[in-house]
């Protein structure tokens, strides 16, 4: 089976935290390429609570890890230099077969809200439900966990795409049976790469990704992450992608799948921004070397 080149797509962190500033940075940046100087009034927005939700379990290690955590902010305007953060808020995670609550805690050296144990976050079988109560305000999501192909091969190869000095790593798992599945793959810098089985449902899929050599140098030692993910999500990051990658005007509104799968069930038009996850995940390491 022949090898997938696939580019890559690069988000800085704020991007996958969803922030609700992407479509005014298009119209700034638009804004840069134009000769004449041109002056735009920038409103200040009703600030909306962030609930970046997010939990990779590596369960294929000795001892299962958890990469995430729950971080609470409050949408900031564009210009504003710090992002306020929010720690007192009642985090609750609720395994829905059960119906047993699991309290997260605020970690200041984290700067997540955290549980204890994450044991109960690995059943294929429930739901889970995420509760946060913060200024009388109650928001809550539902979600799943979603399993990941373990990486079978990860090793470096000797083809480059178009500036002849990349770095060519290939990567391999295999698909699971008889399901839709979606997963996303991180390279470290903030680069990250959205797969669907479509094309490859159940089989083996072989693909490439490449480096530039800005991004790597002989003797880095790189990690790749892949991680599985919801249909809802994999539709979310890749609407913030067409975003970025300036598809659709400035003053196009956003969808409202764009909010995330948060809602505020006491007051509904104060919708929160983010997303609530869980997603099995796997990890390999690669040293660079010099193939010449």
């Amino acid at each position: 089976m022949g090898s997938y080149p696939l580019p890559p797509i690069t988000l800085n962190s704020s991007q996958m935290k969803f922030s609700n500033n992407i479509l005014l940075f298009a119209l700034i940046m638009s804004l840069f390429s134009c000769e004449d100087v041109i002056e735009v009034a920038v409103q200040n927005s009703t600030p909306r609570l962030v609930i970046d939700a997010q939990f990779n379990v590596f369960t294929k290690e000795e001892s299962p890890r958890l990469e995430g955590g729950v971080r609470l902010s409050f949408s900031a305007n564009y210009f504003d230099q710090e992002v306020p953060m929010v720690k007192d808020a009642t985090v609750v995670i609720t395994h829905l077969n059960s119906g047993r609550e699991y309290p997260l805690f605020y970690s200041d050296s984290e700067g997540l809200f955290l549980p204890q144990t994450i044991d109960f976050l690995t059943d294929l079988h429930s739901d889970y439900e995420i509760k946060v109560v913060h200024s009388g305000q109650t928001y809550i999501g539902t979600t799943q966990f979603i399993p990941v192909p373990p990486i079978l091969k990860a090793e470096q190869g000797n083809k480059t795409l178009f500036s002849g000095d990349e770095t060519e790593i290939i990567l391999a798992f295999q698909d699971f049976p008889e399901r839709e599945d979606y997963y996303l793959y991180d390279f470290g810098q903030n680069i990250y790469r959205p797969i669907e089985d479509r094309f490859f449902q159940g089989e083996a899929f072989v693909f490439s990704h490449f480096y530039t050599s800005d991004e790597v140098a002989v003797g880095d030692l790189i990690t790749i992450k892949a991680h599985g993910v919801s249909e809802a999500y994999y539709d979310y990051f890749n609407l913030i992608l067409s975003l970025t990658d300036g598809n659709g005007g400035p003053f196009q509104s956003l969808p409202a799948s764009s909010r995330g799968n948060m809602v505020n069930i006491t007051e509904p038009d104060n919708y929160p921004l983010g997303f609530f996850f869980i997603s099995e995940s796997d990890q390999r390491q690669l040293l660079i070397e010099d193939l010449n």
